[in-house]
């Protein structure tokens, strides 16, 4: 009895049964997703860090290394498990070609190794161990794309060649926002190859279960072994491997939440719809002595129906889109191996959008508690004001714009040249890297000359990094990466205080600041070469480069090994960068446009959200034609005998419908900018919070103001015209003497 009653119930009102159901199935597919790929990127990137056996901690070290002392560091400490010295010859980028294609533009530190003895090994695209011959080369991943890459393709290394005989996946730099990338090649070519590179030292440890990486890194740094460039922790690399992709996650699941909002709302209102006509059927089944419990029962059921159908439908659109979504992910890490736990996390998603969306259906069911059977047989009609039935309308725009925004302003501030001040550097036109060299002094003090001389530099800013000991104040010491030189020249955006001015004042990142407890005024030791010397915490900046831990200090320390060197310059004219770029890239340095340091670094992370904005656009679309052409329908509905009255009295099917329509665009319109407002606010500090937790403090969107005032409220109010009149059309249909026979 009870099924043909829910059938009976939706055969009567298809449009209103399967605009329910789509609203369910919109929220199901959005939470899925978000489930399906988070847990689908966890998945494959512990799988490729457990496969690949990363290293706890890494040591980088330009320079020479006493393999005694580590090896006698580590037999003391318990923590340590295993521990090797992965050697990366550094190459000279202008010398290095892929496919025909020059690395000179590349701002990566590009370099040879062969596979580690006991752990760190590099993967094939089976993550298996690729048996390299003599000849032959692994190339990166994530350069297969990027240089449109293919099997039997040849490197070139200045006059020697290489074949490509496949492409490895690499814990440690998989990502472009590491700084560097490996090649895999055989010990005889790497000893054959070695005068085309300068040689550095990765000084991995692999630890015990439990044990703590900042004790082993503390005892390394107390002890004064190689510790000549960063320090890496596993979690960093966890971190910068699962940014990109998480990025992207992060922003369909902002749209999931959006879309199940809308869809409460819409399934509400729908809600409310239905228990106005059936008043009458309330009240004569309340008359026959069935309880109120059981009334709701009779709602509810089919409810449980429709989000059972909903939510499969939702589950099943989520793993279709999940393939293209996650392509980039199999790519990069390969397969996740937990098929049956993402499926369990898709469920449980999926399960949470109906029960939010059951949930709120019982509490508007309660409705019905209060309805006496008098009232519901002979209602009394209230005049609902006017505007409040056109709010949804609003609010759905407002939704809409808010979901179109957010990704397109995160995209926009991350693909701009000006997001440098959040990476710690100046906005500045070129950027110039020495990073190898028997001597990086001597090469930046003969190119800081040849810059002073040249007549087309404005301006240029002579900045070397150094590994540092800040000693703490209970008495333990860490290593510093600190920047040293002229901070005024091209200053980045302070979060607290100023630049560093004086040789006694230093500038932390807002990472460091905040895992050392220090703040603008308190003070630091640093240790160089033996010597402590105090200094004061003068300003707090962001930076998301080197795990965001970096420190900036005035003037040099002549003392302390250099690990790189680089060079700011903005030219008097900007037009012509590329003829001088391409004559500096002759001299020793990696000769960068900043629009394309940034683009070259976080260029996987800008494609990926692309692709959210165009989805979530295309969401937006849908959703606000559908659901205002469903409301604005109803609307009609509900006042079909103030209409047929109307037409009564002589007035026009035309004209009727204008005014719907003009009210419909009018709370349209006024959502629209309501949404994009509360994006350009809301958004920013929804974006800020994540990516604070990366050191991007005080973070801005950086907004394209043809999108926001022309592209979007096109787009939407496009969209609610052709809504508004398909909504509008059953106008048409309602005759003049409706109003006096009724349509029982």
């Amino acid at each position: 009895m009870l099924k043909k009653l829910i059938w009976n119930d939706v055969q009567q009102n298809k449009l209103l049964s399967a605009a329910t159901v789509f609203f369910m199935a919109v929220s199901a597919m959005m939470l899925a997703l978000t489930a399906l790929l988070f847990s689908s990127l966890l998945g494959s990137v512990n799988g490729l860090m457990e496969q690949a056996q990363a290293p706890d901690l890494i040591q980088m070290h330009t320079g020479g290394s006493d393999e005694t002392q580590i090896s006698q560091f580590a037999e003391e400490q318990q923590e340590i498990a295993q521990w090797q010295i992965c050697r990366f010859l550094n190459l000279d980028n202008s010398a290095v070609t892929l496919g025909g294609h020059s690395l000179l533009d590349s701002t990566q530190d590009n370099g040879l190794c062969i596979q580690g003895e006991r752990f760190d090994h590099l993967l094939d695209m089976d993550n298996d161990r690729p048996r390299v011959l003599p000849g032959q080369v692994y190339v990166p991943v994530c350069y297969r794309t990027r240089y449109d890459l293919d099997i039997g393709d040849t490197m070139r290394i200045g006059s020697e060649g290489l074949t490509v005989a496949g492409f490895v996946r690499d814990a440690q730099m998989n990502s472009m926002m590491a700084s560097s990338k490996r090649f895999l090649v055989s010990e005889w070519d790497y000893e054959r190859l070695k005068p085309c590179g300068e040689e550095e030292y990765l000084i991995e440890f692999l630890l015990k279960d439990g044990a703590d990486i900042s004790t082993v890194s503390t005892a390394y740094t107390r002890q004064g072994l190689p510790a000549n460039g960063p320090a890496i922790t596993k979690p960093l690399i966890r971190m910068m491997n699962a940014l990109s992709d998480g990025t992207t996650i992060f922003v369909i699941f902002l749209a999931a939440i959006v879309v199940l909002l809308v869809a409460l709302l819409c399934i509400r209102f729908i809600l409310s719809i239905r228990m106005e006509r059936d008043k009458r059927e309330i009240g004569m089944l309340k008359a026959l002595g069935i309880g109120k419990g059981e009334i709701k029962r009779l709602y509810f059921s089919k409810y449980i129906l429709f989000s059972v159908c909903g939510g499969l439908l939702g589950l099943g659109a989520a793993a279709i889109l999940q393939g293209p979504l996650e392509q980039q992910i199999r790519e990069l890490y390969g397969a996740s191996g937990h098929g049956a736990q993402t499926a369990a996390f898709a469920l449980c998603a999926v399960a949470v959008a109906e029960a939010v969306i059951l949930l709120s259906v019982w509490r508007s069911l309660k409705k019905t508690d209060r309805l006496s059977a008098l009232a519901a047989l002979f209602p009394i009609r209230e005049q609902e004001q006017d505007w409040r039935q056109y709010l949804p309308i609003g609010f759905v725009a407002a939704a809409c714009a808010f979901l179109m925004l957010l990704p397109q302003e995160l995209y926009s501030t991350l693909s701009s040249p000006t997001f440098v001040i959040y990476m710690g550097i100046g906005n500045a036109d070129i950027r110039m890297d020495i990073r190898q060299g028997s001597d990086i002094n001597l090469a930046t003090a003969q190119l800081a000359a040849d810059l002073e001389r040249d007549e087309r530099v404005e301006r240029y800013a002579v900045l070397q990094t150094r590994s540092l000991t800040a000693v703490l104040s209970d008495g333990t010491t860490c290593d510093l990466t600190v920047e040293m030189g002229d901070h005024t020249v091209f200053p980045v955006r302070y979060s607290e205080g100023d630049p560093p001015v004086v040789d006694n004042e230093i500038a932390l990142s807002s990472l460091n600041a905040r895992e050392l407890k220090l703040s603008v005024g308190d003070t630091l030791p640093l240790r160089i070469n033996g010597v402590e010397t105090l200094y004061s915490i003068c300003g707090i900046y962001p930076d998301i480069t080197n795990g965001g831990k970096t420190a900036k200090i005035s003037g040099s320390a002549d003392n302390a090994p250099v690990v790189w060197s680089v060079l700011y310059v903005s030219l008097k004219d900007p037009d012509a960068s590329a003829r001088w770029m391409e004559a500096y890239g002759q001299r020793g340095a990696d000769v960068t446009d900043i629009e394309d340091y940034v683009r070259d670094t976080y260029g996987p992370t800008l494609a990926q959200i692309r692709r959210a904005s165009q989805g979530a656009m295309l969401i937006a679309v849908l959703v606000v034609f559908v659901v205002i052409a469903l409301f604005l329908r109803l609307i009609v509905e509900r006042s079909r005998d103030a209409i047929s009255l109307q037409k009564a009295l002589g007035f026009t099917s035309g004209e009727i419908g204008r005014v719907y329509c003009l009210k419909g665009f009018f709370f349209a319109a006024v959502g629209v900018i309501s949404g994009l407002a509360l994006g350009t606010l809301l958004g920013e500090s929804l974006c800020g919070i994540v990516l604070r937790s990366f050191g991007a403090d005080s973070f801005r969107f950086i907004i394209r103001w043809e999108s926001l005032l022309v592209g979007i409220p096109v787009i939407i109010l496009g969209t609610t015209m052709f809504a508004v009149l398909l909504g509008t059309a059953e106008v048409q249909r309602i005759k003049a003497y409706e109003c006096c026979t009724g349509r029982e």
